[in-house]
């Protein structure tokens, strides 16, 4: 039979197309079987959901073109199947539960179903806790998961950047970063196969050991490995998975993907790479959060009006009490940190890079004398423990002031910074022994330093922009550069400008510095150069600036401050515009009516700062401001119209009645007339230096439900003039009187006769609005030359103080606070009290109470907080004083008492500062003999 030519053809490759589907269909593959199991959902939706876990990795199987004919998936979302069948022909499992006591393997019969599986090859995928187990009982894990974690040792929650190790698993996955929570620690099988790592990231554990971990340490960690069984069998581990949202990363995605294929024994597919995840940060915010500063804004008012946890009935001892603390914080040399610097309160700051990304934290800033700033947490997020170190800064090795250090420890951070989370930056300023101060802008999220900083405060560049200048600049005449930097920062209110004072020093300076250049734009000395003097801005409280960008300063004195000369403003409140093309401009000055006298005697009127009274209601009363003192005065000024000359302090007088601020209209006893109120006594003109001093803190104001303004001020009452014994009273609230037609002046209003402070920092107040008012003082709790180093270093105290009683409420226990600074002040958020010492401690509510607690020797082993030279024995006194002393008393400068001026001193008061006193670093190695020796020499 002969068919067509076509239909010949037609026929044939009929026959061919059969026969090749027949032999393809014999050739091909079946899929792979690949089991799915989830467990119960315990925590909530988003995190350690597993069963839609399970139903998001069959999802991605069944969509993949990849898998497609090549995986079969059988899912079971909920928990282990029932049906005897589900692992027949299974070539992988992937596990997606919890473990420990809820490890489905504790069940011995899904054990042995397992390890059949096992000894038959099939490969495991086990995801986040599916590869934790119990101390006492690993299950048999290690030996077919190459590892196992034991227990809940530890965890961390971060965001983290991933590194993948070369492997089939991590075929086409480049780095990538995302937030999850992960295991730092396994312990691995040293045996039954291999073990290669999958994926490297840097993680801070957050718990450990059953403990929070406090200080922020990174660890380069696997977190994902492979594991080629003997015998046959693969498995993979990966400890991310907490959160469902991990299962959206591409990453991530494709890993699992991978390890499907890969533990099923079927290639991996070669796909293209993923783009790595951007590194960039977030965006920030914080931009509604306000600035963080010193004695809580920028007008220094000391009055937190919105706090509404911290009442006065809370402040029980039973109930209020020691919440947390910080580590201690980063030592020096063997010296333990000092914060000078009152610590930062932020709410909910927003992260926008490191291993905290996109949370938002409630933070303290914390800057030590060592030189280093932190950021640690303040409120529990997670795994996230109060009193973590988020991040830490070192800025540089400290200073260290010559011709002795201050307080005996190292001077790196002294002022307060100020936090600006509108623009993400923290503003600190650092003394190093190269390039001495310097102004830093940080990351406020990170702690990194910004391009183009620091910039460098250094008197030469002051004299270049200097406002306040003479016809020519002068060398400084001290053999040692003394400048400090201890004034809290400000801004000016655009952000624009950064205030830094100096004082103890050979002349006071405000510097300004333009923030968003990075450079000095202005200076202003407070006495015009080429002389040289005091001045010094040095108080704790630093500038204060109002609401329309004018700045005020107070400025001190030294012994022989005082000189007759244009331009110079020691011992005066000066206020100068915002920095423009002239840079600063002098707008108003106040001089009270004794500052010869006081600027002779180091008699600091500038030793707290200004404080800026909130604005009364419109035409009610004109802005007020108010300063102290050492000397114990408060002095009330209409800030709009300070009484002075802009080119000259007033002439010295005797006369308190000429006083140019607001006085108050009765006798004043000290003085037979009107003038300044005196707050804390015996009011002396000659004796109120050093030890003698009567305040060095900024008041606090607060205003009451029928709209009265208070200041409340803390100082040292002496017993005698001329004495440095302390008596009541410490704490005085000082009413603003306003009466119609008169201008407004201030009076004692109440005080506490029973509580005696030993060198109190300033006063702050909580509050609701005019409710439930409190005040809060840190009290150094020894004398001005108290040393801060060695072993008897002084143990601060926190009060708390009824502000309508001056009633205590609440004191920490003894010894429970550790060696602080001088001169700072707690801050308060989150119904929280913190306060800086040698680390950040926090009181609040179902705290305890510690006392007497051991701390950390300010001393490293073998020796002492500063060496004085060796003395023979047979060294008369006048030897002495020229190898000891001669260097300052002979030159003096600020607060150092000229020889001349020792010799006024009563002999036994002489002997009292070598042996116990304000020279006793100096005296250090002197025998009592040659102490009292030397007391007579200085007398002659």
């Amino acid at each position: 039979m002969r068919f067509p030519r076509a239909a010949t053809w037609a026929w044939v490759a009929g026959v061919l197309l059969a026969a090749g589907l027949l032999l393809s269909a014999c050739e091909r593959t079946p899929p792979r079987k690949v089991v799915l199991i989830g467990g119960a959902d315990s925590e909530g939706a988003g995190s350690h959901d597993y069963p839609q876990g399970i139903r998001t990795l069959q999802a991605l199987l069944r969509d993949d073109p990849e898998a497609r004919g090549r995986i079969e998936v059988a899912a079971y979302p909920d928990g282990w199947p029932g049906d005897p069948h589900a692992f027949d022909g299974a070539n992988a499992v992937v596990w997606y539960f919890d473990g420990l006591d809820k490890h489905p393997l504790r069940d011995p019969a899904k054990r042995a179903v397992f390890e059949a599986l096992m000894k038959r090859g099939v490969g495991v995928v086990a995801l986040h806790q599916a590869s934790t187990v119990l101390p006492d009982d690993d299950l048999g894990l290690p030996r077919w998961l190459g590892g196992a974690r034991v227990g809940m040792f530890d965890r961390t929650t971060e965001w983290v950047e991933l590194k993948p190790a070369a492997h089939a698993v991590t075929q086409a996955i480049g780095e990538f970063g995302y937030r999850d929570e992960f295991y730092p620690t396994f312990r691995f099988s040293t045996q039954g196969g291999a073990r290669a790592p999958l994926l490297k990231a840097v993680l801070h554990p957050q718990f450990r050991d059953g403990q929070a971990v406090l200080d922020d340490k990174a660890e380069t960690t696997e977190v994902a490995w492979a594991f080629e069984r003997e015998g046959g069998g693969r498995s993979v581990v990966y400890s991310g998975g907490h959160f469902l949202a991990a299962l959206d990363e591409p990453s991530v995605r494709r890993l699992l993907r991978n390890a499907v294929f890969w533990t099923a024994g079927l290639e991996v597919p070669d796909d293209k790479p993923l783009a790595a995840a951007p590194a960039t940060a977030m965006a920030s915010k914080s931009g509604d959060l306000p600035r963080a500063t010193f004695h809580v804004d920028a007008g220094r008012s000391g009055w937190r009006r919105d706090e509404r946890v911290l009442t006065p009935e809370k402040l029980d001892e039973r109930e209020f009490g020691l919440v947390w603390e910080s580590p201690q914080l980063d030592a020096f040399d063997g010296q333990p940190p000092r914060l000078y610097a009152s610590p930062l309160y932020i709410e909910k700051l927003a992260f926008t890079r490191g291993p905290y990304r996109g949370e938002s934290l409630s933070v303290v800033i914390a800057a030590s004398s060592n030189g280093y700033v932190y950021a640690i947490n303040a409120a529990r997020h997670g795994d996230l423990a109060p009193g973590r170190i988020l991040w830490r800064k070192r800025l540089g090795e400290p200073c260290r002031l010559q011709p002795a250090p201050l307080d005996g420890v190292p001077t790196g951070i002294l002022g307060t910074p100020i936090a600006d989370p509108a623009s993400n930056r923290l503003y600190v300023t650092h003394c190093d022994p190269k390039q001495r101060w310097q102004a830093y802008a940080l990351e406020l999220d990170s702690g990194e330093v910004l391009r183009g900083w620091p910039v460098r405060l250094d008197e030469a560049t002051f004299n270049r922009f200097n406002a306040n200048a003479g016809p020519e600049a002068v060398p400084p005449k001290r053999k040692f550069d003394f400048r400090v930097q201890r004034g809290a920062l400000n801004l000016s209110p655009d952000g624009s400008h950064l205030y830094v004072v100096f004082g103890e020093t050979e002349t006071g300076w405000i510097a300004s510095v333009e923030t968003r250049v990075a450079k000095v734009d202005s200076a202003f000395a407070a006495v015009a150069l080429p002389h040289r003097g005091s001045g010094g801005i040095w108080g704790a409280g630093g500038p204060a600036v109002d609401g329309q960008g004018n700045v005020y300063v107070a400025t001190g004195s030294g012994f022989d401050g005082y000189k007759e000369q244009a331009h110079d403003w020691t011992q005066s409140v000066l206020k100068l515009s915002q920095p423009g093309a002239k840079g600063f401009v002098l707008q108003g000055t106040y001089t009270p009516f004794n500052h010869c006298t006081t600027a002779k005697n180091d008699i600091d009127l500038g030793s707290g700062g200004v404080l800026l009274l909130p604005d009364a209601q419109a035409g009610a009363s004109p802005r007020l401001l108010a300063v102290g003192g050492k000397q114990g005065n408060l002095y009330l000024l209409d800030r709009d119209r300070l009484p002075g000359k802009l080119d000259r302090r007033p002439a010295c007088s005797t006369d308190a009645s000429s006083d140019g601020s607001l006085l108050p209209p009765q006798v004043q006893p000290q003085f037979g007339t009107r003038g300044p109120l005196s707050v804390f006594g015996p009011y002396s003109e000659e004796d109120a230096a050093l030890d003698l001093a009567r305040a060095r803190s900024l008041p606090a104001a607060f205003r009451d439900e029928r709209g009265v303004d208070y200041l409340f001020a803390t100082g040292n009452t002496k017993a005698a003039p001329g004495s440095s014994k302390s008596v009541p009273p410490s704490v005085v609230r000082v009413q603003v009187v306003r009466a119609p037609g008169q201008p407004p002046y201030l009076r004692i209003d109440r005080s506490n006769r029973r509580l005696v402070l030993g060198n109190p920092g300033s006063p702050v107040v909580t509050s609701d609005g005019p409710r439930n008012a409190i005040v809060w003082i840190l009290d150094e709790n020894a004398p001005r030359s108290a040393l801060l180093a060695g072993d008897g270093a002084p143990r601060p105290v926190l009060y708390a103080l009824d502000a309508h009683t001056l009633e205590m409420l609440w004191r920490s226990a003894p010894g429970e606070l550790f060696t602080s600074g001088k001169y700072n002040e707690p801050a308060f958020g989150g119904g929280q009290v913190f306060v800086g010492t040698d680390r950040i401690q926090a009181f609040g509510q179902g705290g305890r109470r510690l006392a007497n607690r051991e701390q950390a020797s300010s001393t490293a082993p073998g020796k002492t907080a500063a060496e004085a030279p060796a003395v023979a024995a047979n060294l008369d006194a006048a030897a002495i004083y020229q190898q000891r002393c001669a260097m300052c008393h002979d030159h003096p400068q600020g607060n150092i008492p000229p020889k001349a001026v020792l010799a006024t001193r009563p002999r036994q008061r002489i002997i009292d500062a070598l042996d116990h006193g304000a020279m006793r670093l100096q005296a250090q190695g002197l025998s009592k003999e040659q102490i009292d020796a030397m007391a007579r020499y200085l007398k002659q």
